[in-house]
């Protein structure tokens, strides 16, 4: 009885262990956007930069600095770099940049080189873009438009109004045949990508905006302004709830979907579910900023960026 008790006092204390980065990385400006690429990870800053570091070490590989632009006052300025991409197997990025005026842009890069897909003026108020495949990107404009764009061609597939409330966010599936994207009436779209068609709907979960989507396995993940984390289950449109005390700006799926990360108080911790039972298992704790983006690069590997320039490395146990 007391080994089994034992065993218990220990499951307890592992699952709620408080967990503390296994590296910071300071980036070269307040970091805005990030993904993982195998390997390595790639940031977009606001000091108009897009920067590579290795997950293991932290190690500086790359970095493109983009041209400074005029602000409303006339001063030349860093752009910032609102979302990026890199084409798998290629050393290609996409970037979406603040442009002069207000206005943003859409840049690829390969090399040493940088070319303008779509200029400051054609007013699309771009919010993310995504590569769909080497010639094709999927853009996101704030007017909660999708736009599916030939890059060799510099032309626009298809156009589609998603919903009326302002856009939020989007997240592709791993072969990017679906896209889930949120906005401000705290709905999700599940769209195909190929066509623009509206596959789904999903609703009830959140009842303000959705700030960031994960989709993982036919499970999407949203970060709600309601103080709300909900885990959909596409198939059936039934969903599981997660209450925080804070607006959780952000969250992700780990590849197996077995894990769920939320941003999940004022003091900017991490809080991770297993979305089988339910159950916290783990804090991360020592972002100093408030939390903007969370990757799983591995089931145990664990990225986080806030709004300043230092990007969180974690390792589960």
């Amino acid at each position: 009885m007391k080994i089994i008790l034992m065993i218990f006092l220990c499951v307890a204390s592992l699952a709620s262990a408080v967990l503390s980065p296994r590296m910071s990385i300071e980036a070269g400006g307040n970091v805005q956007s990030i993904i993982v690429d195998h390997d390595t990870l790639f940031v977009g800053t606001s000091a108009g930069t897009l920067e590579g570091y290795k997950l293991e070490d932290g190690r500086a590989t790359f970095k493109f600095s983009f041209d400074t632009i005029k602000d409303f006052m006339g001063d030349m300025i860093a752009p910032k770099v609102f979302s990026i991409d890199k084409l798998e197997g290629a050393e290609t990025y996409l970037a979406v940049l603040q442009a002069s005026s207000g206005a943003r842009s859409l840049v690829v890069i390969e090399g040493t080189h940088a070319t303008e897909l779509i200029n400051a003026s054609a007013n699309m108020f771009i919010t993310k873009a995504k590569f769909l495949d080497a010639n094709t990107i999927l853009i996101a404009l704030m007017s909660n438009e999708l736009i599916r764009f030939d890059r060799k061609n510099k032309k626009i597939i298809y156009q589609k109004q998603v919903n009326t409330s302002h856009f939020s966010d989007f997240a592709l599936n791993e072969t990017k045949t679906k896209v889930a994207s949120s906005c401000e009436s705290g709905e999700i779209t599940i769209t195909d990508t190929l066509s623009g068609k509206t596959l789904k709907v999903l609703n009830s979960g959140n009842v303000d905006n959705v700030y960031k989507v994960d989709f993982k396995k036919e499970v999407v993940l949203a970060a709600g302004q309601d103080r709300r984390g909900i885990i959909y289950h596409t198939a059936t449109g039934a969903y599981d709830r997660y209450d925080a005390p804070f607006l959780i700006y952000a969250g992700a799926l780990s590849p197996t979907t077995h894990l769920a990360a939320f941003a999940f108080n004022e003091e900017n911790d991490i809080v991770l579910f297993d979305t089988t039972t339910k159950a916290q298992i783990y804090t991360l704790r020592g972002q100093k900023s408030t939390l903007n983006t969370i990757v799983f690069a591995t089931e145990k590997d664990i990225v986080s960026g806030s709004d300043d320039k230092f990007i969180m490395i974690w390792r589960l146990p």
